[in-house]
């Protein structure tokens, strides 16, 4: 087993953690729907945190091929940025949706606003860490494309947390997840590609260099000669 796979185990397995609270929350919307009003705004944030899970697995996949080819070592100082990115999101996807049938919880959009709300806190602090974690692990440029998108998702992340009006956290959750599927099939980390930073090309076999030398043309209207033919 190489460094890699033992390393990424608990990354893997607090992403899928992630991603089974996200999906128990759910059925679980589907299962209390005659009790609870169902709203699609929550399920908006979830369907974000649901793709940013998926997302990490090619980031890590892509991390694994920048650093094999450039030598590097996984140390604490670049692993341990990855654990904590995976617990924000792990944070986050906890708190966005109710796992269980609550009896004080007559309406999911009441229940977002009151504690599903809060999964945008760790939401925030992921963008915030994976900028300085672009430049520190992938040599990214601090004005670059990605740099600027967390930026800006920061930004409609706030609005969509602060606001107490429908209209502003809809256009919020709309437009964070318009951004990232943008993201995800263009810029960041995806599947079946990898960055120039990231390709290893190798070098083509060097061909055998010509000799000037040429034998002599065998020729045709020569007869053959019997070797030793005059010796009795």
């Amino acid at each position: 087993m190489v460094e890699f796979q033992l390393l990424s185990v608990p990354i893997g397995l607090i992403l899928g953690l992630g991603m089974t609270r996200i999906m128990t929350g759910a059925i679980t919307t589907v299962r209390n729907r005659e009790h609870v009003r169902v709203h699609w705004l929550p399920l908006v944030w979830a369907a974000s945190f649901m793709i940013q899970l998926l997302i990490f697995f090619c980031v890590l996949w892509d991390l694994k091929v920048n650093f094999e080819n450039a030598g590097i070592e996984w140390t604490w100082s670049y692993y341990g940025p990855q654990v904590l990115h995976t617990i924000f999101m792990f944070l986050g996807a906890g708190l966005l949706l109710p796992v269980s049938r609550e009896s004080n919880t007559d309406c999911l959009l009441k229940d977002f606003n009151k504690h599903g709300k809060l999964a945008l806190i760790p939401l925030i602090a992921m963008h915030f860490l994976a900028w300085p974690m672009n430049m520190h692990m992938s040599n990214v440029p601090l004005f670059d494309k990605a740099n600027y998108l967390n930026f800006v998702m920061i930004a409609v992340i706030a609005v969509g947390f602060k606001a107490s009006r429908l209209n502003w956290q809809a256009a919020a959750a709309i437009i964070y997840l318009s951004i990232l599927i943008y993201a995800s099939l263009s810029v960041w980390s995806r599947p079946g590609h990898i960055e120039d930073i990231f390709m290893h090309k190798p070098i083509p076999a060097s061909q055998p260099e010509k000799s000037s030398y040429h034998p002599p043309p065998l020729n045709p209207e020569e007869p053959y000669q019997k070797p030793f033919a005059d010796r009795v």
